[in-house]
């Protein structure tokens, strides 16, 4: 899902996006404390957006870094 009150998350840096998925995290925590079952299926949905943004980061590095090693690996001898 995609919600468009976000923004764009590509925009943010990489210490902002985990700091907003640490107090999503956080906020969803106390919401299920108060049984707020409602905002926690909106907060999800944020969630799972700043989610998809971190892993798209990290498989972009672990693309990049790819060419860097396969040289030095020979895993064929």
């Amino acid at each position: 899902m995609f919600n468009p009150l976000l923004g764009n998350v590509r925009d943010l840096s990489d210490d902002d996006l985990m700091e907003k998925i640490s107090t999503l995290q956080k906020k969803m925590s106390q919401a299920a404390s108060a049984g707020m079952f409602n905002s926690i299926a909106q907060m999800q949905v944020v969630l799972a957006e700043y989610q998809e943004e971190l892993n798209r980061r990290h498989r972009e590095t672990i693309e990049k870094g790819k060419d860097k090693y396969e040289e030095l690996i020979d895993i064929k001898k």
